[in-house]
């Protein structure tokens, strides 16, 4: 007999993203799995930063934002007058949240304000526990709604929310039920920096990806050499290290090798990113394709020979699960997480972060050893099919729910 299904809910900042297309893949296979979960965001997102097809998604979303007068101030005066002690406690807790970062107890207090809206729409629908993802800003108001009406709360860390500052990250984590981390990496970081987690519950659950669906399904043959064809996907942002790639294919240029390069994604720094090709005479060579939906990059894949990561900080980045699941290899920094996804030497080659010398000789390596390319590329894609299937990690998501929940 089937267990019936945990009442939870998904707590995002912003839901549905093009940046996190991911979150909307595990809803789906958690759906198929029977949990079902509520949703639940801080704000809408725009109207072009997410599929088409995900408008199902957005529409079946709960949104806090924009603030509605009428309901925020019902929703807090009802809680105020049925359950003045808790609220009175909630306040309180918000005043006390603190750290480094200036305005925090305003912003928990509004946050609070929130947490009564969204406990009157959970009482609707009998939620006993939150799922934040991310842990910033809705992991913020779980932990207000915890305290304003005993909902308790987990987290999914992801990487950028937990290896660099953000406010209340240790009190976000200390005061969840469980935390659900994409790596290895993450849970060993916390745990060094935060030694006071020591009893925190950590599970290590990897993103993935519908292998046996479009567009990741089929693997297209790489095309021969020359020239090299190079792809990388990541936003434009300082983080990304687009200066380091851009260095890296002047270095290819005048060592004589063969190339070309397409940047897929947008961001801040794009306009910089292009005045580094004019600046490099890399016109020829590099191009910027923009944000793309995850077809066309699927796509982009199909194209190249490797896909190249340049960051200077990164968790576990979907693109390099997306190349394994094209058939294509990696080359990326040797640092966080990505040790853990790419077998150096197997399945791709890791260097030195901040090192263009070092990614321009991966990348020459590569020209001049060419078979490595496909051995590599079908290790990667060998990989993703046991690490990286969506299907697979959302039924063990499921498993950890009904455990640590119950029904």
């Amino acid at each position: 007999m089937e267990p019936p299904p945990v009442k939870i809910a998904y707590l995002f900042s912003t839901f549905p993203h093009l940046n996190t297309t991911f979150l909307q893949r595990e809803v789906r296979g958690l759906n198929r799995a029977g949990l079902f979960p509520i949703l639940t965001a801080n704000r809408p997102p725009a109207a072009d930063v997410f599929h088409p097809g995900d408008q199902d998604l957005a529409d079946e979303t709960f949104y806090l934002n924009p603030v509605r007068l009428f309901p925020y101030l019902k929703a807090n005066c009802t809680w105020l007058i049925r359950h003045p002690r808790r609220y009175v406690q909630a306040i309180g807790l918000a005043l006390t949240l603190r750290d480094a970062f200036p305005g925090q107890r305003f912003r928990n207090l509004a946050r609070l304000a929130g947490a009564a809206v969204l406990a009157e729409h959970l009482r609707t629908h009998h939620v006993t526990h939150v799922h934040a993802h991310f842990a910033f800003g809705a992991a913020g108001v779980a932990i207000l709604l915890e305290a304003l009406c005993g909902i308790s709360y987990s987290v999914s860390v992801h990487g950028s929310d937990v290896l660099m500052p953000h406010p209340l990250t240790f009190e976000k984590l200390r005061r969840a039920r469980f935390v659900i981390s994409n790596c290895r990496h993450h849970v060993h970081f916390l745990r060094e920096r935060f030694p006071e987690l020591g009893r925190q519950r950590f599970f290590v659950v990897p993103l993935g990806l519908s292998l046996s669906e479009e567009p990741w399904r089929d693997v297209y043959p790489l095309e021969p050499l020359p020239p090299l064809r190079i792809l990388n996907v990541a936003r434009f942002d300082p983080v990304k290290g687009h200066d380091t790639l851009m260095d890296a294919c002047a270095r290819l240029r005048d060592r004589g090798i063969p190339f070309v390069c397409r940047l897929v994604g947008d961001g801040p720094t794009r306009p910089e990113v292009g005045r580094l090709i004019r600046n490099h005479h890399l016109s020829g060579q590099v191009e910027i394709l923009g944000p793309l939906f995850e077809k066309d990059v699927a796509r982009q894949f199909d194209w190249c020979h490797v896909m190249v990561l340049s960051s200077r900080s990164e968790g576990t980045p979907m693109t390099v699960i997306e190349a394994m699941a094209k058939g294509r290899m990696v080359v990326a920094p040797d640092m966080t997480g990505l040790p853990e996804m790419v077998t150096s030497g197997e399945s791709g080659l890791l260097y030195p972060k901040n090192s263009p010398e070092a990614l321009a000789d991966c990348l020459a390596k590569l020209f001049q050893e060419p078979e490595h390319l496909a051995e590599m590329a079908a290790a990667g894609r060998r990989q993703a099919k046991k690490r990286y299937d969506a299907s697979i990690n959302a039924q063990a998501l499921t498993m950890i729910f009904r455990e640590e929940i119950g029904t």
